[in-house]
C-alpha cells in the first residue's frame, strides 16, 4: 500500500534527522541524498528517473534543484532544496522567481524536514500555501496523509486533492480474523475472483478466464496478477501513464514501487509495465481485485480454475 510505504519512509527520515542531523546540517547535498530524495521517491517522484525528476532544472538565470515532470513529460512543479536546519523564509522569493520563469503552477521549498509548497495561481497568501509541515513535529500518519497532496498522479492532475482518510497518529489494534469458510465453486472447479478466499497454502489455479474469452493456462499465483494486467493492457484500459495506482504498490511503469524500492522478482507486462511477482497468494488476490475495481470492472467476471 502506498500509505504504508510512505509511513515507513517518514519514520526512517525522522530517525535519520535525530541520529545524523548534525552531519546533514553541514551540507545541502547530504540533506538531498539522505532526506529529500527518499521522500520524493515515496510519493512517486524518483530523482533517479529522468522521466520523473530533472535535477538542476534550468530556470532563467538560475537552476531549480528539482523539476518534477508529469507522465506527459511536462513540468508540473519546481522545488528548491536547502541543507537541514537552514531558514526557508530567506529563500521564498527565490522559489517564486524560479516558478515564474518556468511558468509552472506549483513551487516548493524544503530542508528535508520542513516542507513548504505553494500554488502560484492563488493571490492571497493564505490560499496560496497548500502545504506547510515539519516532519519531526507531525505525527507520522498525519504527515503521510498531508504529503499525499504531492503524490505524483495527484499533483500532476492540476487539481490535487488532500487525503481525506481520518488521521490516526497511533495504529489501531488489528481486528480478529474472520473464521475461514470454504471457497464456493461453480461447475468445472471455476471460482469467480470476487469469491476467492482463504487461499493461504492453496495450490495456485491452473487457468484464468476473462468474460467470454477462452481460458489461459497458468501455474503460479503471480501469473493471476500478471494475466489480469496483460488483459487490461490489451484492451487499452491500462497504460503506463495511468501508473502508479494509489493503493496498489505492486504494479508500475518501471520495476520499482512508488517508494522507489525495486520490485522483488519483477515481471514485465506489455508496453513497459511491470508487476511484482514475489507476493503472497492473499496479496495477489487482493491486488488483482483492486486493479480490476480501479477500472470499474467487476472481479466476478474473471474466473480461476482449480484442480
Amino acid at each position: 500500500m502506498l500509505l504504508d510505504d510512505l509511513v515507513g519512509v517518514i519514520e526512517l527520515l525522522k530517525e535519520r534527522i535525530d541520529t545524523h542531523g548534525h552531519v546533514l546540517r553541514e551540507n545541502e547535498i547530504r540533506t538531498r541524498v539522505a532526506l529529500i530524495d527518499p521522500l520524493l521517491a515515496a510519493i512517486g517522484w524518483n530523482a533517479a528517473d529522468p522521466a520523473s525528476v530533472r535535477p538542476e532544472y534550468n530556470a532563467g538565470s538560475g537552476r531549480a534543484d528539482y523539476g518534477l515532470l508529469g507522465s506527459n513529460g511536462q513540468l508540473v512543479a519546481s522545488i528548491e532544496a536547502k541543507r537541514l536546519g537552514e531558514s526557508l523564509e530567506n529563500h521564498e522569493k527565490q522559489i517564486f522567481d524560479y516558478a515564474w520563469s518556468l511558468k509552472v503552477r506549483y513551487a516548493g521549498l524544503t530542508d528535508g524536514n520542513r516542507w513548504y509548497f505553494v500554488d502560484l495561481t492563488k493571490i492571497a497568501d493564505n490560499d496560496r500555501t497548500i502545504l506547510q509541515m515539519t516532519l519531526t513535529d507531525t505525527p507520522t500518519h498525519e504527515a503521510a496523509l498531508k504529503l499525499l497532496l504531492l503524490w505524483r498522479p495527484n499533483l500532476s492532475s492540476g487539481q490535487p486533492v488532500a487525503a481525506s482518510e481520518p488521521v490516526m497518529p497511533e495504529p489501531l489494534p488489528e481486528p480478529a480474523p474472520p473464521e475461514p469458510s470454504p471457497m464456493p465453486t461453480v461447475p468445472g472447479n471455476r471460482i469467480p475472483l470476487s469469491q476467492v478466499a482463504n487461499v493461504k497454502g492453496q495450490k495456485p489455479p491452473k487457468a484464468i478466464k476473462f468474460s467470454n474469452d477462452d481460458p489461459h493456462d497458468i501455474g503460479a499465483w503471480w501469473q493471476v496478477f500478471h494475466e489480469i494486467a496483460e488483459w487490461l493492457v490489451q484492451r487499452g484500459t491500462l497504460t503506463a501513464d495511468k501508473l502508479p495506482i494509489m493503493g496498489i504498490a505492486s504494479i508500475n511503469s518501471s520495476p520499482f514501487g512508488p517508494s522507489g524500492k525495486p520490485f522483488e522478482q519483477p515481471k514485465e507486462v506489455s508496453r513497459g509495465i511491470y508487476v511484482r511477482a514475489k507476493q503472497s497468494s492473499e496479496a495477489i488476490v487482493k491486488s488483482s481485485t483492486l486493479l480490476l475495481q480501479h477500472f470499474s470492472i467487476d472481479p466476478s467476471t474473471v474466473e480461476l480454475t482449480f484442480e
